[in-house]
């Protein structure tokens, strides 16, 4: 016999999964942020996913059998979100953050759903009001008040910050991802998904991580090196993105998306203390500007009366 409160007690556990999964978000770009100069990029990159797909797969095998057609008859976009998720979105990351905060990291990533607005549109050709461009907008507006520290002139002049605006295209990968996946054939278990797509990460990593050690980037022995190369390789792919997918099955997509807020939260949390970072102005009403715009483009149309 179900217990009363059964379903108010499921509901919190999926609150306290988001926590614990922007948690990890945050606090994984804080770790990339304190890897740079110890760990190559790359090395993190094909370290976090190789080592999920690994883990994965005793779990995911029997889901992967079952769904061996779908995924064969799918392998085009599944390289896509392979390419778009594990290694433009996540692995690109850590080289943006040789040259930027984690604190902007952080501020960038709000913007996400945004973008997945735009790509929506484009691909996929989802209605969309003059609400939500209003948002996009000024989402847009937020993000480009952030990299340019809040000065104009730095965009007139084409002298922002490198690693701003490659984490502006590693958030664009992250919406593409979520677009690819969009448009996989219904059925398919997230265990085949998620194991498929660390799989194709880590492949698409090799080159690059090859060429790492080739050239004489091999991570230093050190303390830093351990910690980062063991966090990336359990909490951001495994324990995160699992949290993450329940939490949304319970929540909804939509209530689960303002969890994303916090990420640059925890990002200073963790950032300021551990890597000396500061919070400045720019960061606050950029960071604002973003929220506002994402809460506006996330208004769905009103379905059409029937």
């Amino acid at each position: 016999m179900t217990e009363p409160n059964a379903p108010a007690r499921r509901e919190d556990i999926a609150h306290v999964m988001m926590l614990v999964a922007v948690l990890i978000f945050g606090l994984n770009y804080v770790v990339g942020r304190l890897a740079a100069g110890e760990v190559p990029a790359y090395t993190l990159g094909f370290t976090r996913w190789t080592f999920a797909a690994i883990v994965l797969l005793p779990f995911a095998w029997q889901h992967l059998k079952a769904d061996r057609e779908k995924l064969a008859s799918s392998w085009k976009l599944l390289v896509l979100a392979g390419f778009l998720m594990p290694f433009m979105g996540a692995g690109v990351t850590y080289v943006a953050l040789a040259h930027t905060t984690a604190v902007n990291g952080g501020v960038i990533q709000t913007s996400m759903p945004v973008m997945i607005v735009i790509l929506a549109w484009i691909f996929l050709r989802e209605r969309t009001t003059v609400t939500q461009w209003m948002g996009t907008a000024l989402a847009i507006a937020g993000v480009l008040y952030l990299i340019s520290r809040g000065d104009p002139k730095v965009l007139l002049n084409l002298t922002f910050n490198l690693g701003d605006a490659i984490l502006i295209a590693c958030n664009l990968g992250l919406a593409g991802y979520s677009i690819a996946v969009k448009r996989l054939p219904p059925g398919i278990h997230p265990l085949s998904l998620l194991t498929c797509v660390c799989a194709v990460g880590s492949i698409i990593h090799v080159p690059f991580f090859v060429t790492e050690i080739a050239t004489g980037q091999i991570p230093s022995p050190s303390p830093v090196t351990f910690v980062s190369l063991a966090f990336v390789a359990v909490f951001p792919s495994i324990v995160a993105i699992m949290c993450w997918n329940n939490a949304i099955a319970r929540l909804g997509a939509q209530r689960a998306g303002y969890y994303m807020y916090l990420t640059p939260v925890f990002a200073a949390i963790f950032g300021i203390p551990l890597l000396g970072e500061t919070i400045s102005a720019f960061h606050i009403v950029g960071g604002a500007v973003i929220i506002a715009g994402v809460t506006l483009s996330s208004r769905k149309p009103k379905a059409a009366a029937e």
